[in-house]
């Protein structure tokens, strides 16, 4: 009796290894499933925008302040480099096509002087945004590299403070620019989770198209208001390089 016990759960547990084994081998030979294409990304990033434009103008635009130097100021060059804070949205349409909105924002400052007739001020915020398609060269759950095509645009607005106009008084300026032409993202994403990853990427433009405008007034109640807008005569280009952490809903 105690022999046939001991056959009949060798029996047993010899059975259910091979129905294990056989299950396991199903599960093997099943076709993996792929991966769902997530509908949206968020994400948030750090980056550095540089921006430099180079254009011309007629020299009306700076002599209605008076300067001494308005006959020669025929071009007008503008650079902005900060440190940026990105924002991005990402909708999936597929595994290989999605669209992107992509946008940075950045300020900065600067005051010294102690008398306002001496002394000097500058704030300035500005902006990016890039819109447009973006198409995956590789895209699998560790490793995906997005590259996109699309429009740029462009901001920036500052309050200056210049202390040589309007004789001893000063007198405060604001200008203000749009600039709009095609861009390009390139980057790469590392996925920790399914949920997690961080990336890096570069954004260049061209900007072709440029609106500008200066406003300046003073404490005796001069005061102008002058815009222009200048097409395809200023060569404007940005490179946004960018490091950040991206989240997947």
């Amino acid at each position: 009796m105690k022999k046939l016990s001991v056959f009949l759960a060798v029996m047993i547990l010899a059975t259910g290894f091979v129905f294990a084994q056989e299950e396991g081998d199903l599960e093997e030979q099943a076709p993996k499933k792929e991966r769902q294409i997530e509908l949206f990304h968020l994400q948030l990033s750090i980056g550095f925008p540089i921006h430099w434009t180079n254009g011309l103008h007629n020299d009306e635009f700076y002599q209605q302040i008076n300067l001494d130097t308005a006959d020669i100021m025929m071009e007008d060059k503008t650079v902005t480099a900060n440190t940026a804070i990105g924002l991005s949205l990402i909708f999936n349409f597929t595994k290989i096509v999605g669209l992107t909105l992509d946008m940075d924002f950045f300020y900065g400052a600067k005051l010294s002087g102690f008398a306002s007739p001496t002394s000097d001020h500058i704030s300035l915020f500005g902006a990016n945004i890039f819109l447009g398609p973006i198409f995956y060269i590789f895209n699998n759950d560790l490793l995906r590299i997005p590259i996109g095509i699309g429009v740029h645009m462009y901001y920036f607005g500052d309050d200056l403070w210049m202390t040589e106009l309007s004789g001893n008084n000063g007198a405060w300026v604001r200008r203000t620019e749009f600039q709009f032409g095609p861009a390009i993202s390139l980057g790469v994403e590392f996925h920790f989770t399914r949920n997690i990853y961080i990336f890096s990427k570069t954004n260049i433009a061209i900007d072709l198209v440029r609106m500008h405008s200066m406003k300046w007034h003073n404490g005796a109640g001069e005061y102008f208001d002058e815009s222009h807008m200048d097409l395809f005569t200023a060569v404007n280009w940005k490179v946004k390089p960018s490091l950040g952490l991206g989240i997947k809903f």
